[in-house]
C-alpha cells in the first residue's frame, strides 16, 4: 500500500511525519501517476488529484479504481472489495 500526494516532496515529508503512517507517501506534483489512473479533475482551471484508491494486482493490472473522498471512512468496504477480487 502506498499513498500518493500532489504536494512537493518537502510538504509530503511533513505530512508523513505528522500522520506517522506505516506505508510510504509518494510525491506526484506533476500528476503523472494520478493521471495514469484517471484520478484527477479540473478545479478553477487547474488539474488536481481526487481522493480515492486503486487496487492493482501483482501483474500490474488495475482491478478496481474508484474516486471516493470518503475512502478513509470506508476502509472495511475496500477490504471487502479486495477479498472479492481474490
Amino acid at each position: 500500500m502506498v499513498a500518493i500526494s500532489v504536494d512537493p516532496p518537502s510538504e509530503s515529508q511533513k505530512l508523513d511525519r505528522l500522520l506517522n503512517r506505516v506505508f510510504p507517501l509518494l510525491s506526484d506534483p506533476e500528476l503523472k501517476v494520478i493521471s495514469a489512473y484517471r484520478m484527477e479533475h479540473q478545479m478553477g482551471g487547474a488539474t488536481v488529484g481526487n481522493m480515492g484508491y486503486a487496487i492493482i494486482d501483482r501483474e500490474g493490472r488495475v482491478r478496481k479504481n474508484e474516486v471516493d473522498p470518503l475512502f478513509g471512512r470506508r476502509a472495511n468496504a475496500i477490504l471487502q472489495s479486495l477479498r472479492e477480487l481474490q
